[in-house]
C-alpha cells in the first residue's frame, strides 16, 4: 500500500503465510485476547486500520534487528503523536 492511498488492501497472502508473521500475529492476538481472523478484512466489511495493523505487524514481525525494530517503533510513536 502506497503512503497516503486511500485503498484498502489485506496484508500479502505470502506475509499472513511466513511461519514468522504468523507466530507474531498469534502472540499479539493473545496479548489483546482476540482471534487472529481480527487481523483480516472481512470482505463486507472492510476496515482500514485493522488492515493496516495486520500489514504494520507483519512487517515489524520480519525485523531482525533489535535496534531497527526500536527505531521503527519510536518513528511510529513519533507520528502516532501528530
Amino acid at each position: 500500500m502506497a503512503v497516503g492511498s486511500s485503498r484498502v488492501e489485506a496484508p500479502a497472502p505470502e506475509l499472513r503465510s511466513a511461519p514468522a508473521c504468523r507466530d507474531t500475529l498469534e502472540r499479539v492476538a493473545r496479548a489483546l485476547g482476540v482471534p487472529v481472523a481480527t487481523f483480516f478484512r472481512a470482505e463486507d466489511q472492510p476496515d482500514t486500520a485493522v488492515v493496516q495493523v495486520a500489514d504494520l505487524v507483519c512487517a515489524f514481525g520480519a525485523i531482525a534487528s533489535p535496534a531497527a525494530r526500536r527505531t521503527c517503533l519510536a518513528f511510529v510513536r513519533a507520528m502516532a503523536s501528530f
